[in-house]
């Protein structure tokens, strides 16, 4: 398939349809994870706070990936030393450690950590010019809906009554 390159809009700061459209379709597994788990069914239930975990564990993991691609490119004339690319593993750890996270609200609360830590690191990457402006704003558009989901699901978990904590 051939790909098609887009040149950049005048404003550094407009965040480009694609990035933007994409990205917020990511939150749809987040939303209906969240969701999923206030269901009254316990295996309905049960079954969101999994897919949740590890679309939440995916999409972590991804976002290092950013940074490990970021660190390699020519462009930026760095080289890829040893903070930089540990911090592009780091979120891939984070997300291992959700997903095998016992009690089940500890997985929510690593998965929390690790998106406030990936945004912060973002936003500090984007201040140094590692990536353009726009995508500061689209992180940020973008944690806040994931961590809302997020902060939905563990409030379902510790409303439900389910035995989430083992």
């Amino acid at each position: 398939m051939a790909e098609t390159t887009e040149k950049a809009p005048g404003d550094p700061k407009r965040i480009p349809k694609p990035a933007l459209v994409l990205g917020l379709g990511g939150l749809i597994p987040f939303a209906a994870g969240a969701f999923g788990v206030w269901q009254a069914d316990p295996g309905i239930a049960t079954a969101a706070l999994h897919a949740l975990a590890i679309y939440g564990a995916v999409i972590l993991s991804f976002l290092g990936g950013v940074h490990w691609g970021r660190a390699l490119a020519p462009d930026l004339g760095l080289r890829p030393g040893w903070a930089r690319l540990l911090w592009a593993v780091t979120p891939a750890l984070l997300a291992w450690a959700s997903v095998v996270a016992l009690p089940f609200t500890g997985l929510i609360a690593v998965l929390i950590a690790g998106f406030v830590l990936a945004f912060f690191v973002d936003i500090k990457a984007v201040a140094v010019g590692m990536f353009p402006p726009w995508y500061g704003t689209l992180r940020k558009i973008l944690s806040i809906g994931v961590l809302a989901c997020l902060a939905l699901a563990l409030m379902g978990m510790l409303d439900g009554g389910r035995g989430w904590g083992g």
